[in-house]
């Protein structure tokens, strides 16, 4: 079998061929011959809660389970929240820590978000890109740089030659028509009629047109039922094959490619405006039917014809690997084809879609969605809710026996108040009233079960969303709530973080790449109430990119309680301890701005920029000087405390020598006291021997001892003896 390219080019028949093999072995088919495009249509079904395909009744009832409108609805609800609550999206990385960095990343961001969701009304566009993918499997979008011009006129009496060379300096401007003019006298001054000799050309009636630049980034999300992607592949960035089936007028095609338009033979072509195009089809047919809309499965000899201009053609428009110029290395091409012709071919570096999904299979592009887990339930509720009604209907309705030679059957069928019927003989014994069947008494137990199956298949309780008041009813309900809230957190936690390190971040880097590849110009724009200019040509190629998530940790309400605890305690404490030095200069103004947009506020509106280098110069001096306030505060409570110290050291000496006088005092007075006794005791010795009276031993040293003690506390006990 011979193989296309190497060392020979791809021929445009070959390529043609090779997209046709791309398309037949992709999955997605839009013409329905897939069992994916047959669960999107139960999906569809599912989620609107019509009573079709799969779901059609069988009796007289016609109910829907609503299991899957509950939990798609509640999915996107949430998630739609925690990406867009604060229109901030994106936000880029620093590409290193110079103030230049900070500003390209913040003016990165600014300039995506605003592409988002001023350019694109961001959150309709993104709510709906989830809902697809939580109702069918994976949902895709698209960027394009779409070139977009106004126009603006000018009109001018007359006009000398200098000003309007100014205003032609602008290359966006130019002179509608032709020009007029006339030689006049120079005017000496402009509030005179006083003139020259010398003339001046003057131009008069002239008219000029500035063109505006409005050419911006496009969204589009994919309609399930039109893109294709190759069978083997797992994930968009390394397809092989990656189509989108559309259909173009043949004016569209006649208008953006004049230079192939007219080697078309649109006559020989399938008219794809009726049925049998990717516009109408099943997909398509179950939108509108679950809508209301009525769907028109006719043909083209029902309705009057369109114009040939507005006639339909489908339009294969892929990304495809393929080794064109036969060097032996695929290269990435973006094709467009009609039929047999190949009407746009270019090389890309990228395939410019993303694509998102709640629930992966490993090594596998598709995944399966929330209405795959509640389809089980879905079905069961709905044919047990039919019985219910049903038993409810014959109850109220019971079907009748009845003979016929003795009761009107017209009059029996069609009863209205004090009707009389006419009867040949006794009705009773002719009608006879057939009971309905009983309920089981299981059914409404095996309700309660299968909520309870959808609940742990979805993870999507009622009291997640707010909808169980009987959890308040017993104890413990605030433990019991947060205990299912912080699963159910984790649930979602999971689903939101694997969209946005797939498909968001893809979109956000591929729309930043787009743009700064196309609007090499400076662009304006309002952002909350102020106008900002950011000049593309300034911002680098690629930037490292992350998607804000409102949740747990990274929560609003987390983050704020954060960082009000730095401020608070963190930076306090260092300042105090004269840590200023391990500060950054511009800590306090982050803080603040971290602070403010936690609080969903623009920072710009209270802070100035801490990425400017006057700031940083400022921020600089500032924290020099409340570091040498805390250092001299901090040596001269040192000085103090060293102060203190030598006071109290000099209390001490004052009281350990009043002490010491104290007790010399106390000596002192011992001495005296056993003087003074020896002396008595010597005069009473004398005494007694003149009078030749006895008198009892003298003391020991231990008993003076002890009575100079007695004798020396009365005193400093301030005794009167």
């Amino acid at each position: 079998m011979k193989r296309y390219g190497y060392k020979e080019p791809v021929t445009d028949e070959q390529l043609i061929n090779l997209i046709e093999m791309g398309v037949q072995n992709s999955t997605g088919d839009f013409l329905n011959s897939s069992d994916l495009a047959r669960e999107r249509l139960k999906a569809t079904y599912e989620y609107a809660g019509v009573p079709s395909d799969h779901l059609s009744p069988q009796g007289v009832s016609t109910i829907v389970d609503t299991s899957t409108t509950e939990v798609i609805e509640a999915y996107t609800a949430i998630l739609s929240d925690l990406f867009l609550n604060n229109h901030k999206l994106a936000r880029f990385m620093p590409y290193d820590d110079s103030p230049a960095a900070f500003k390209s990343a913040k003016d990165a961001s600014d300039i995506v978000n605003y592409c988002i969701f001023k350019h694109n009304n961001g959150w309709e566009f993104m709510s709906q890109w989830i809902k697809a993918a939580l109702l069918w499997k994976n949902s895709v979008c698209r960027w394009d740089y779409v070139e977009d011009y106004d126009y603006v006129f000018e009109d001018y009496e007359e006009i000398t030659q200098m000003k309007l060379d100014e205003i032609l300096a602008d290359e966006n401007v130019e002179v509608v028509g032709e020009l007029e003019f006339e030689n006049r006298p120079v005017k000496l001054d402009p509030t005179s009629n006083l003139t020259s000799d010398e003339l001046e050309l003057v131009y008069v009636n002239v008219r000029v047109r500035k063109k505006i630049d409005k050419s911006k980034v496009k969204l589009e999300l994919i309609p399930p039922e039109n893109f294709r992607i190759s069978r083997e592949s797992t994930c968009i960035s390394d397809a092989q094959f990656v189509g989108i089936q559309t259909q173009m007028s043949r004016s569209e095609i006649r208008k953006y490619y004049p230079e192939v338009s007219d080697d078309i033979d649109f006559d020989t072509m399938h008219d794809t405006s009726w049925l049998g195009s990717a516009k109408y089809s099943q997909d398509v047919a179950a939108r509108k039917h679950v809508t209301g809309q009525e769907y028109w499965q006719g043909s083209a000899e029902s309705y009057e014809v369109p114009l040939e201009a507005n006639i339909n053609v489908n339009v294969t428009e892929c990304w495809i690997r393929v080794d064109r110029d036969g060097d032996g290395i695929a290269e990435l091409k973006h094709i467009m084809t009609i039929g047999n012709h190949i009407i746009y071919e270019n090389d890309v570096d990228e395939i410019p879609l993303a694509s998102i999904v709640p629930i992966d299979i490993p090594f596998e592009f598709y995944g399966l969605s929330m209405a795959d887990f509640t389809r089980s339930s879905t079905l069961a509720n709905t044919a047990i809710l039919r019985g219910f009604v049903e038993n409810t209907y014959l109850t109220n309705y019971a079907p009748k026996l009845a003979d016929p030679n003795v009761v009107d059957f017209s009059a029996l069928q069609n009863m209205k108040p004090k009707q009389i019927i006419p009867t040949n003989g006794n009705p009773q014994g002719s009608v006879t009233t057939l009971p309905p069947e009983t309920i089981s008494t299981g059914t409404v137990p095996l309700l309660d079960h299968l909520q309870t199956i959808k609940e742990q298949a979805t993870g999507m309780s009622k009291t997640v969303q707010g909808l169980n008041d009987t959890l308040y009813v017993s104890g413990n309900s605030e433990q019991k709530f947060a205990a299912v809230q912080s699963a159910a957190q984790k649930r979602i936690s999971h689903i939101a973080r694997r969209f946005a390190e797939t498909g968001f971040k893809r979109l956000i880097a591929g729309v930043y790449s787009t743009m700064h590849k196309n609007m090499k110009r400076k662009i304006s724009f309002n952002m909350n109430g102020a106008y900002k200019t950011i000049d593309m040509n300034a911002l680098p190629n690629t930037m490292d990119v992350e998607i804000s998530l409102d949740i747990g940790e990274n929560s609003n309400s987390s983050r704020l309680t954060k960082l009000r605890q730095i401020g608070a305690e963190v930076l306090p404490a260092l300042n105090k301890q004269g840590a200023g030095m391990v500060i950054k200069p511009e800590a306090p103004a982050v803080l603040a701005t971290k602070i403010i947009e936690a609080m969903n506020l623009d920072s710009n509106d209270y802070l100035q920029d801490y990425n400017q280098p006057e700031f940083r110069q400022k921020a600089v001096q500032a924290l020099q000087k409340q570091t040498q306030a805390a250092l001299m505060a901090r040596e001269t409570g040192l000085k103090k405390a060293m102060s203190d110290v030598k006071l109290q050291e000099a209390n001490v000496a004052y009281t350990t020598a009043q002490a010491k006088n104290t007790m010399d005092d106390n000596a002192r007075q011992l001495a005296v006291a056993i003087d003074k006794h020896f002396q008595q005791w010597a005069e009473l010795s004398v005494k007694a021997q003149k009078e030749g009276a006895q008198i009892p031993p003298h003391p020991s040293y231990d008993e003076i001892l002890m009575m100079a003690s007695s004798i020396l506390g009365g005193k400093n006990g301030n005794s009167n003896n």
